[in-house]
């Protein structure tokens, strides 16, 4: 996978977009936190042409974060076919175990994917 997917899921002030010049995750930014069964938005900014239907996914790094599975990432859809013009999609927080190492991932099939600064999710209240 690419570094910078990795950093991101790493380092939480280091925001990875390897497709910037296109659409940029501006919710989650830098320090969220969010808890199971919340509602959230998720929100960008496009800054290019964007026509394919959109997919988010809330992403987190698998296995030890040094060995030889460096870099997977588990990937859990919770929106797909979303409009790009939409600029939000509200959805619910899935129940996951909790930790510090989770992005949401924006994906099309023209192709682009976009990953957020890296979030936390909390246990279930």
């Amino acid at each position: 996978m690419d570094a910078k997917v990795d950093e991101v899921l790493m380092r939480s002030d280091s925001p990875a977009f390897p497709n910037a010049d296109r659409l940029e995750i501006t919710c989650p930014g830098e320090g969220a936190v969010w808890s199971p069964g919340e509602e959230i938005d998720v929100a960008w900014n496009l800054r290019g042409d964007v026509r394919q239907p959109l997919d988010v996914a809330l992403v987190r790094q698998t296995a030890d974060q040094s060995g030889p599975s460096f870099g997977q990432l588990d990937f859990l859809v919770v929106a797909s076919g979303v409009d790009p013009a939409a600029k939000k999609v509200t959805i619910e927080v899935p129940d996951v175990p909790p930790g510090t190492d989770y992005a949401i991932s924006i994906s099309s099939a023209d192709p682009l994917t976009v990953y957020s600064q890296a979030l936390t999710i909390t246990a279930p209240a």
